[in-house]
């Protein structure tokens, strides 16, 4: 229903129209007091005391139950009430007193089609057509409330009155078309449409609806046929080349589809989704010369778009890790995808996808500061998503503030929910701050909860790192050994870092001849791996005070890129040194 300024001027002028007749008072024979309980009930009205207004309109129509204006003013009162049904009543005495009165049937109309009474509507902006010729908002609404009353002749009958008056034959068919659609007359519908294709055969807006019309009706081919023809009337037309791209690629025929996704993305007129959809397509194909293209477009249109910026440095970070890309190159790329995910945050910080992307990425790369920092300001915005927590307690025990990476881990505990790869991480953490502190028990006691939880995702380089924490401090070495052991037990193939660090457990233990016999079953394509087996071996024989063989084994590892520390000083010296 239509509450706007018009009604309120449209009432202005019913005012004046009233008081014209009345000042002629030999002729209405309208008394003094109906007059100015008008002119209060309007000023009033226009005050917003509706309730008032309401009494005078009362009081005139009482005194003259015929006025056609006082019944109006009271059906307008009332709307602005919200009181529809009094509304139409009033507003139906209006009409019916004055049946000349556009107006009144204008208002009228709107009343029945707010209520759903279509047909009646159709009917009363009918009759305003024929006082109204040139209104064609009128012609348009009779057509659409017959048509929501199903009454499709009498639609038909006002359309073709409109033809005939304002002779936009394309308008009128397309028009006819739908109505044809609607009643299920398909035949005639189809037959329409191509009658207007002779007669417009360039014409964007027909195109576009024998392709809508036949994809409605599942007759792909002609819907393709019709689309093609769309596209180089209209080459702009993004949708169109999003659709062909799609056909294209469903057909198997890539390059098609892709120069129909690449064009889709030059027409700039495809929303920020449909470009990155596209988009992917020719990161898909590898299309590099395209990919080049739509960035440059894309960049340009979407600037402010976390979406489209982030899809960006989605492909940067896929190229920096590509076989066929240099290690230079791989670099830039890296710098690029790390940027567009820092200019997405900025656009949309929340966006927790690319705050867990930037903080991988800081992780593997081993940047604990920046983690440290991103972690931070991760937490303020996330302060409920533990894995934030576990990287920033990585970050900070690698600093080694110990205390912070302690509450770190203690509130991504708290957090964590029916997430057991991510508790036994968590719980890891904590045992390293532990460690770091040199509070071995404690550290013990958290790594080893950690372990017991048995994710096979955790539990292997949880039980080497608990292992290599008490190695490093030469604490419960028996028990390190254990930890290793059940590990080993589930391997197959067995870590050969894992039986190394056993090795060099079994030396701390002095169980010289047990570390000979480990690394002795070693085997690795690997010759820096090898070099470490030698020099063990080394190392064994030096502290059975057999320096030959202790010296020609640390030479061996010399000769094959052995590069300890300590290689160099071991052979100079002939003994083993610490």
């Amino acid at each position: 229903m239509r509450y706007n300024l018009a009604l309120f001027i449209l009432l202005f002028v019913c005012g004046c129209k009233s008081p014209r007749v009345i000042v002629d008072a030999q002729q209405t024979q309208k008394s003094k007091a109906f007059i100015t309980a008008y002119h209060e009930g309007l000023r009033l009205k226009f005050k917003g005391n509706y309730l008032k207004a309401i009494e005078r309109f009362e009081f005139c129509i009482k005194e003259e139950p015929l006025d056609d204006a006082s019944h109006f003013a009271m059906a307008q009162t009332y709307l602005l009430l919200g009181d529809l049904v009094q509304a139409e009543k009033h507003t139906i005495s209006a009409v019916d007193l004055d049946k000349d009165n556009v107006f009144y049937q204008i208002e009228l109309a709107y009343m029945f089609r707010s209520k759903g009474a279509f047909n009646s509507a159709g009917k009363l902006f009918e009759s305003v057509i024929d006082r109204r010729q040139r209104g064609v908002e009128y012609y348009l609404l009779a057509i659409d409330s017959y048509r929501k009353s199903e009454n499709y002749t009498a639609a038909l009958k006002v359309l073709e009155k409109l033809e005939n008056f304002k002779g936009n034959v394309l308008e009128c068919a397309l028009r006819r078309h739908s109505i044809y659609v609607e009643m299920g007359k398909l035949k005639e519908a189809e037959k329409e449409l191509l009658r207007l294709r002779e007669e417009f055969p360039k014409t964007p807006m027909l195109l576009a609806t024998l392709v809508d019309f036949y994809f409605q009706q599942d007759a792909q081919p002609k819907a393709i046929e019709h689309l093609k023809l769309l596209i180089d009337v209209d080459p702009q037309n993004g949708i169109g080349n999003l659709m062909l791209g799609e056909y294209a690629y469903q057909q198997g025929e890539e390059k098609i589809a892709a120069q129909y996704f690449f064009q889709a993305i030059k027409t700039e007129n495809i929303s920020a989704e449909e470009s990155v959809n596209a988009f992917e397509f020719l990161i898909y194909v590898n299309d590099l010369p395209k990919l080049k293209q739509s960035i440059s477009v894309m960049e340009r249109m979407y600037i402010e778009n976390d979406t489209v910026i982030s899809a960006l440095g989605d492909y940067y970070f896929q190229r920096s890790v590509s076989s066929d890309v240099s290690a230079e190159n791989k670099d830039s790329f890296l710098v690029k995808a790390i940027d567009k995910y820092t200019r997405a945050l900025e656009l949309n910080p929340s966006r927790f996808d690319l705050w867990q992307k930037t903080l991988y990425y800081y992780y593997d790369s081993k940047q604990w500061q920046t983690l440290k920092k991103t972690a931070e300001q991760t937490v303020r915005t996330f302060p409920l998503r533990p894995e934030p927590f576990y990287l920033g307690a990585v970050a900070y025990n690698q600093q080694e503030d110990y205390i912070s990476a302690e509450s770190f881990a203690r509130q991504g505990l708290l957090s964590v929910i029916d997430d057991r790869i991510l508790e036994s991480d968590l719980l890891g953490q904590l045992g390293e701050a532990f460690f770091g502190r040199g509070n071995l028990e404690q550290g013990m006691v958290y790594y080893l909860q950690a372990i017991a939880l048995e994710e096979k995702a955790t539990v292997g380089y949880l039980s080497f790192n608990l292992s290599l924490r008490l190695f490093e401090n030469k604490h419960a070495l028996s028990q390190a050994i254990e930890i290793l052991d059940k590990v080993l037990e589930g391997q197959n193939p067995r870590e050969l870092t894992y039986e190394l660090l056993k090795a060099d457990l079994f030396f701390l233990q002095k169980k010289y001849y047990e570390t000979l016999n480990l690394l002795d079953v070693m085997k690795s394509n690997d010759t820096l791996f090898i070099a470490g087996i030698l020099e063990r071996k080394g190392n064994v024989f030096s502290m059975l005070k057999d320096k030959d063989k202790a010296i020609s084994f640390w030479k061996s590892a010399l000769e094959i890129g052995g590069s300890s520390p300590l290689l160099l000083e071991k052979i100079k010296k002939g003994e083993y040194v610490e």
